[in-house]
């Protein structure tokens, strides 16, 4: 076995776990449990749109857009298509779940007003 299908059913594992848990609070609080995980859902990949192509630091500083602008300049002519193709592609995945954990927020928050209030 690969290490990488070790590390899928790793992963997919964990996202089952973590369902079966957010679907037991949801069930259990109703639609104000929707909104408060489209909620998370919707902070949560608003900050990995904004983490994009950033250096890994973990404090701001002076020289960290200098870093960045290196970074881009450094890459070579056959690099730039193709990592301009994964940012394009990992950005449409972030629009598209930030984008759902919105809709479940409106949904849970707009329902919760409807039916509890």
């Amino acid at each position: 076995m690969s290490g990488r299908s070790i590390l899928m059913a790793v992963a997919l594992s964990l996202w089952f776990l973590i369902s079966v848990v957010v679907f037991a609070t949801v069930a259990y609080v109703g639609f104000i449990g929707v909104g408060v995980v489209g909620l998370l859902m919707w902070g949560i990949w608003t900050l990995v749109e904004f983490d994009t192509d950033a250096p890994m630091e973990s404090e701001l500083s002076a020289g960290l857009l200098a870093r960045q602008v290196q970074a881009k300049a450094g890459r070579s002519s056959n690099e730039h298509p193709s990592s301009l193709d994964e940012r394009l592609l990992a950005t449409q995945s972030v629009r598209l779940y930030r984008n759902l954990g919105a809709a479940l927020m409106v949904v849970g928050f707009g329902g919760f007003l409807l039916f509890q209030v």
